[in-house]
């Protein structure tokens, strides 16, 4: 995993590394569609604001289509954005009453790759995760299997479902949620936590004081608690809830004998160590599949008899792969019969295939000036 590709220096921006290769990727498709409608006499710059308006279409059906499905907007579901980014470009044809069957047909196969290669994205990031994919003894059972490390939506839902364990040093109460859960990584990473002695001792002063509170308001160990709460408040200032709750954190650990003496350091390393169960790799299987399928589909491009043939045969590829890919992730609920909301869809689009096909059989091509190479 490598969520971050780098951060712009002077505004301390990240440049997340799924972005980058959805636009890297939208750039290639673009590229290989324009020279294809140049090749084939159809207007490149049509097929300039086909690729950017399915591209917004794509980058808005994801989330919309996530959010339909899971009533948040957590994520975002491939589909989604398929449908809608089509969709979008039809409706962008239709209006400028561009063929869109010739349109479709050059700017598929390209918006196929585009998809690959964006789960070269996913696998950075740590979404769109396999099945386990290991021996009873917990060691891999496939050579390529991978295992992703902590925190990443993986680990995560391996514990909230209870087929990972983590260190009890590593579970706190969140001052978000209120909740035990896993520590952020980005909160173990601050390194100076160990050194903060001011943060430490409001920390220290701030437990103290609320264990004496339970007693006689006039007792003499509360009234000295109280006074150092204060001046350890005061010397400290205003302080960031997460660093507050990893001083809590810390200080109930050395609380117990088994955990005396650790440090925030000692935590970070910890977490270096840990990783998810072994799985399978779905988001690079995804990625070789749908690159064969840019393969097949640029063949059948150069070698169609009609236009739209190309549509035709990715409406019955495209659906097949999705549905096998959809059985080996396990990161999508299967609520519809032991399938998941993307295999429904594409069912759907495979049948819808399947009838154009049929009528593409039965209905003989127009001419011979209907062949790949014209427009």
């Amino acid at each position: 995993m490598h969520p971050h590709l780098w951060t712009i220096p002077g505004i301390n921006f990240p440049i997340r590394t799924w972005g980058f290769i959805v636009g890297l990727s939208f750039v290639i498709a673009l590229f290989i569609a324009r020279r294809r409608a140049r090749l084939t006499g159809l207007d490149p710059s049509v097929m300039t604001n086909l690729t950017l308006i399915g591209m917004i279409g794509g980058l808005i059906g994801g989330p919309l289509m996530y959010f339909i499905h899971y009533k948040n907007f957590g994520g975002r579901e491939v589909i989604g954005g398929v449908v809608l980014g089509v969709g979008s470009a039809l409706g962008y044809l239709w209006i400028t009453k561009r063929s869109i069957l010739a349109y479709l047909d050059a700017a598929i196969p390209p918006l196929i790759l585009a998809m690959g290669m964006g789960r070269l994205g996913c696998l950075m990031f740590g979404c769109c995760w396999g099945g386990m994919c290991q021996t009873e003894t917990g060691e891999r059972a496939l050579s390529w299997a991978i295992q992703f490390p902590y925190f990443s939506p993986l680990y995560i839902d391996d514990w909230e479902d209870g087929r990972g364990k983590i260190p009890e040093s590593l579970i706190w109460k969140s001052p978000e949620s209120k909740k035990k859960e896993p520590i952020p990584l980005p909160i173990l990473s601050i390194d100076d936590i160990d050194s903060d002695e001011a943060l430490k001792n409001y920390v220290s002063a701030a437990f103290a004081f609320n264990q004496a509170r339970t007693g006689d308001l006039k007792n003499q160990k509360l009234q000295s608690a109280s006074k150092a709460y204060a001046d350890a408040k005061k010397s400290i200032g205003p302080v960031n809830k997460f660093r507050e709750a990893a001083a809590v954190h810390l200080l109930k650990l050395n609380a117990k004998p088994e955990t005396a003496q650790t440090t925030w350091h000692d935590l970070h390393e910890l977490a270096k160590k840990q990783h998810t169960n072994w799985v399978h790799p779905a988001q690079l299987y995804d990625f070789i599949a749908l690159t064969l399928l840019f393969m097949v589909l640029s063949a059948i491009f150069w070698r169609r008899y009609r236009h739209g043939t190309v549509l035709v045969w990715a409406m019955i590829i495209y659906p097949i792969n999705r549905v096998t890919m959809e059985f080996i992730r396990t990161d999508n609920p299967r609520e519809f019969g032991g399938l998941t909301i993307s295999q429904v869809i594409c069912l759907a689009i495979f049948v819808l295939g399947l009838i154009f096909l049929a009528s593409f059989i039965i209905r003989k091509p127009r001419s011979a000036s209907a062949h790949a190479r014209s427009n």
